[in-house]
């Protein structure tokens, strides 16, 4: 149970820092722009983590099994994450385009 209360403190609360109080001449349109791009931020930093949490525990158990090749599987581990952390850096840039795109 409390583990579905932190998934949902995670997606909601980015989205709710980043949809501040209207400006004079806002949109509704400039609204659920803010709101996506916390949303967007907000869910590749749930995933991502998600994701390098599994690889790394993927990898302890694979050292774990067989020492021997524990330099080997933690190449590759680092590899992934790069790859995972490209992924949180491309939603990144997703949610600056959506805040300043007018």
């Amino acid at each position: 149970m409390k583990t579905k209360l932190a998934y949902l403190l995670a997606l909601v609360v980015p989205a709710l820092a980043m949809a501040a109080e209207p400006q004079q001449g806002e949109t509704l349109k400039q609204g659920l722009m803010f709101l996506g791009a916390g949303l967007a931020i907000g869910l590749a930093a749930l995933g991502t983590g998600i994701g390098m949490g599994h690889a790394v525990r993927g990898t302890q158990e694979g050292v774990a099994r067989n020492p021997t090749v524990g330099g080997r599987l933690q190449t590759i581990m680092f590899i992934g994450l790069a790859f995972i952390e490209t992924l949180a850096l491309y939603a990144l840039l997703v949610a600056i385009i959506l805040l300043f795109v007018k």
